[in-house]
């Protein structure tokens, strides 16, 4: 862009002589001759020889003009500025010292030229080429504002001349103000409209500006001057512009157009290779802008094997792709080399990298190092900043941002109570805080509270414009699906997936539906090995459960398919039973009804039906009702005595929120041979302590059972009760995003007491592990050793427990 004004003086005034020769002389006549001679013959070194030699024996001062002259003419411009290197400034003519100022800007050597043009206007101030030599000297220099002064001074002697143009241009230039070398490139095309390098000159700061429309009007209206690169490159801009824009706006469609013509220009065959770079680059910007986090993540890997860095930019980009795709540890490098690099990035009004770090520290579960960075970014950051005119104080957004955060990462970490009770405190002082009211909603749906938050999100709909609203829209969703309140539910996630702008609730919108309604197979299995034993009721005894749910319909239901194998060795040996059952599980929000029907197998050989209704009151109160034609939770001792038994059931469960649940269950099992077993149970589990990877948990259970006196195999107690406690406590490893492994330790002890037998203590101990590999497999496994009581005698057992879970998103 830059375009230098290599001379001020025209080269007809070689000619010009000394002001003190009053008539001419011999010396005159052959400088004339000369000159003119290679005037017209164009050969100018015979000329310049010639008058060398007439110099250096004459050392006549228009002679030394001339040659002067003419070996700048010849490009000979280090021996132009030799020719009298004794001479000080003062001894030269003014034609001289503009030609010497033009030939030492021509050589780079800006002061040389700025000492001619000086000592000129300090002779003739009232000389305007001395002026223009001077600001074109100084802008060389960088020295703006003298370059400025003597500029104006040169429009106040001659006016406004194509060369204050050209100079102003230029000054406009090195100084970076694309609006004043615009005017002054437009002002020199209105005075020569075919000036072709002003015309090019414009379109290329057109472009700068991001004003592709007249840039294109000037390719349509001078195509003579413009190949297809400067097509290309047209193009290109064209397709930046419509990026920034879309960024800027948060319009993806904008976006998108400027992918499109990214694309275009890339698959161009005559492509320069620094065209190509510059639109890779901007290509991996807009496709983590529109989350297509594989194919920016793959091409900006390509260009990083290609070119062996990636600016700032799309390292930014890369980086936002990597968490996207599950990989915030390499996220998280990436952004700490940007802010070692540009630390003042780090809180940025527009697009702060300590949210980005932030965000990739919790999806890591680095809840530690967000917590620092959260407070080490509080720091710095003011109550109030200026706004964007720089002269009204306003509230610091970037603070109220990292309050927002806090409390986030204060639910995160385990405290849904205290993060709950931090956003009704700032909703007190700011009662129409969209997102506030939005962050209510998002706490009180991890805490499993899907009705209240779908009136939160609702309040924070009310509060926001219409293109703000997807965030707490896709909220309400996620919270009614969690709610099993799938009716026209899942039509409009459809329409949101379909409609909505690339974003992260969209994204956490799609995935919680796609698991939600997925396909899923376990297994499981419990093997106790003893003399009794708890749930299994019998001695070295298997039972193991294989069921397949098929994907949900739009309306929450599923048909599921399950077989139960038990098998165990008692004193009349080997002993084998099992279901094979089909059923359906019909989601009549708030009830839902399950139904099955199948048929028992080897010692069972009695067709099985049950039906069960769960209906959900609140978000806290539930209740339960079912019955079993052929139970499952027959002992096997009593199958192989051809005694079966039907099962009736309901319970009532509160669950305040993650912290407490408790629940109690009555039941009534039916056998064939008479006995009519009267259970209850009432249980209370209480989360002590979680924080980060740690948690420990509490139960308590209290039961018993009321039979009638039969002649039975199986153990039937005339009356007993239990009471018992256990403690949880867990450890989780996370292995990757969304991968997580768990330990965790078990011990529990109670009391036991049977009619007619010495009461007595029970506990348990045991140690378990858990892969959780989502959204796809679940694996737990573990072992216990345990200590029970039976018809008065202390017995132990070894339990071994296994369950995998395979889902189909």
């Amino acid at each position: 862009m830059k375009r230098l004004l290599l001379a001020v003086a025209p080269l007809c005034l070689i000619a010009l002589l000394s002001p003190i020769a009053l008539a001419e002389t011999p010396i005159d006549t052959q400088r004339q001759a000369l000159v003119q001679q290679a005037v017209d013959s164009g050969q100018w070194e015979t000329a310049i020889s010639r008058l060398g030699v007439l110099y250096a024996r004459t050392g006549d001062v228009a002679v030394r003009s001339d040659l002067i002259a003419l070996l700048i003419r010849a490009d000979r411009l280090d021996e132009a500025l030799s020719v009298c290197p004794g001479c000080s400034a003062d001894v030269y003519t003014k034609s001289e010292l503009l030609d010497l100022g033009g030939a030492a800007r021509r050589q780079g050597n800006a002061e040389l030229a700025l000492s001619f043009f000086s000592h000129l206007a300090l002779r003739e101030p009232e000389d305007p080429a001395a002026w223009l030599g001077q600001a074109l000297a100084h802008t060389d220099l960088g020295q703006y504002a003298l370059a400025e002064s003597a500029l104006s001074r040169y429009e106040m002697l001659s006016g406004t001349t194509l060369e204050a143009m050209e100079a102003r241009g230029y000054l406009a230039a090195e100084t970076g103000n694309v609006l004043a070398e615009l005017q002054a490139r437009q002002a020199l095309v209105e005075r020569g409209p075919d000036r072709a390098n002003e015309i090019r000159a414009m379109y290329r700061l057109a472009l700068r500006l991001g004003a592709s429309e007249p840039a294109r009007r000037m390719v349509e209206q001078h195509p003579e001057l413009f190949t297809s690169s400067d097509a290309l490159w047209l193009r290109y801009y064209e397709g930046v512009n419509a990026l920034r824009l879309g960024i800027h706006i948060d319009d993806y469609r904008s976006i998108e157009r400027g992918l499109a013509l990214l694309d275009q220009v890339v698959a161009a065959d005559d492509l320069h290779p620094d065209l190509a770079r510059l639109a890779d680059y901007d290509r991996v910007v807009a496709l983590a802008q529109l989350r297509r986090f594989s194919q920016a993540e793959a091409l900006s890997e390509r260009l990083l094997h290609q070119y062996g860095r990636l600016p700032n930019y799309v390292l930014r980009a890369r980086a936002h792709a990597l968490n996207g795709l599950g990989k915030p540890e390499q996220a998280i490098a990436i952004y700490q080399a940007l802010l070692r690099d540009e630390p003042e990035r780090g809180a940025d009004l527009s697009d702060p990298l300590y949210e980005a770090l932030f965000f990739s520290h919790t999806d890591a579960r680095q809840f530690r190092e967000a917590q620092r960075l959260l407070e080490a970014w509080r720091r710095t950051e003011p109550p109030y900043r200026r706004d964007f005119t720089g002269t009204t104080h306003i509230e610091n957004p970037n603070l109220s941002k990292v309050l927002l955060l806090d409390t986030m990462l204060e639910a995160w970490r385990g405290n849904e109570r205290e993060a709950l009770t931090q956003v009704d405190a700032y909703l007190a002082e700011a009662p129409a805080n969209a997102y506030l009211w939005q962050l209510r909603g998002d706490i009180g749906r991890w805490r499993g509270w899907p009705e209240q938050a779908q009136a939160d999100y609702r309040q924070a709909v009310s509060l926001l414009g219409p293109d703000q609203r997807d965030t707490a829209r896709h909220g309400e969703l996620m919270a009614r699906l969690q709610q099993g309140n799938w009716q026209g539910t899942v039509t409009q996630v459809r329409q949101e997936l379909d409609n909505a702008k690339p974003s992260v609730s969209r994204d956490n919108l799609e995935r919680e539906w796609r698991e939600q309604r997925a396909a899923e197979l376990s297994f499981s299995v419990e093997q106790s090995d003893g003399q009794g034993g708890g749930g299994t009721q019998a001695s070295r005894e298997w039972r193991s459960d294989i069921v397949f749910r098929s994907p949900r319909s739009d309306n929450g239901s599923r048909y599921f398919l399950q077989h139960r194998h038990q098998q165990g060795t008692f004193d009349e040996g080997s002993l084998r039973a099992g279901y094979a059952i089909a059923g359906y599980e019909w989601n009549l929000f708030p009830s839902q009804v399950t139904l099955a029907a199948g048929h028992g197998l080897h010692l069972n050989d009695e067709p099985h039906f049950s039906a069960a209704l769960r209906h959900d009151f609140t978000d806290h109160l539930a209740v339960t009702l079912g019955a079993e034609y052929n139970s499952l939770t027959t002992p096997l001792r009593a199958l192989n005595d051809d005694v079966s038994a039907d099962r009736y059931h309901a319970a009532l469960t509160y669950r305040r929120d993650e912290r407490r649940s408790l629940g109690t269950e009555m039941s009534l099992t039916d056998f064939d041979d008479g006995n009519l077993r009267r259970s209850a149970l009432g249980y209370w589990q209480e989360r002590l302590f979680h924080r980060d990877r740690w948690l420990l948990a509490a139960t308590g259970w209290l039961g018993g059972s009321l039979n009638d006196e039969v002649d039975a195999s199986y153990y039937n107690p005339e009356r007993d009760t239990y009471l018992s406690g256990e403690l949880m406590l867990e450890y989780a490893h996370p292995l990757g995003y969304r991968r997580t492994f768990t330990q965790g330790i078990t011990a529990g002890v109670g009391r036991y007491w049977q009619q007619g037998e010495d009461d007595d203590d029970t506990w348990s101990l045991g140690y378990h592990q858990r892969w959780e590999l989502l959204p796809s497999v679940s694996i737990e496994y573990g072992i216990a050793r345990q200590r029970a009581v039976y018809d008065g005698q202390a017995e132990h057992d070894t339990v071994v427990t296994g369950t995998l879970v395979w889902r189909f998103p």
